[in-house]
């Protein structure tokens, strides 16, 4: 029987990572989470876009609209209405050839002063939507970052190694 002996000539830095590799437990991002929690973003995204479609057709304020109300005085007595009023005339106007600044929507229980107010609601609820979207938007941007120093870290010119017979280690097989 003859035995055969088999040289690999390694560097530290391989060697240590076929070590760690072997013996230490590596993980994955599969075994650390990550895949399942891009995941979980993605739905979370394809039901933000799939609940935006419950505005179609729905009044939305503009921004820098606000709801008023003011009293009238009449024979019969004193009664509130309500106007949505913008900081600049944008209103199309009903009469007028220009832009105006205020459409009168009635009292309380009428449907104009409804819709305006939920219009007013939904257009809150979009801001703050859009607001923890870009939030949301600058961690993903960071953990882009992340992800590309380690893809820095990983490639082969990120550091350079010195092949010398001084670091070549014999593995005997």
């Amino acid at each position: 029987m003859r035995q055969y002996q088999e040289q690999i000539r390694l560097t530290r830095r391989s060697a240590a990572i076929m070590m760690l590799m072997r013996r230490g437990c590596p993980q994955s991002p599969e075994s650390l989470s990550v895949i399942p929690a891009i995941e979980a973003i993605a739905t979370t995204l394809d039901n933000i876009r799939t609940g935006l479609t419950n505005f179609d057709g729905q009044y939305i304020a503009p921004p820098g609209c606000e709801l008023h109300i003011y009293n009238v005085k009449r024979p019969s007595g004193k009664y509130s209405y309500y106007k949505l009023t913008a900081e600049n005339a944008m209103f199309a106007p009903s009469e007028k050839e220009q832009e105006v600044r205020v459409i009168h929507l009635s009292h309380h229980d009428d449907a104009r002063y409804i819709e305006a107010q939920l219009g007013i609601e939904r257009r809150n609820k979009l801001t703050q939507m859009r607001t923890l979207l870009q939030n949301a938007s600058a961690l993903l941007e960071e953990a882009t970052r992340l992800l590309e120093q380690t893809t820095d870290m990983n490639s082969p010119n990120a550091t350079v190694e010195v092949f010398n017979s001084d670091e070549i280690i014999p593995i005997n097989s």
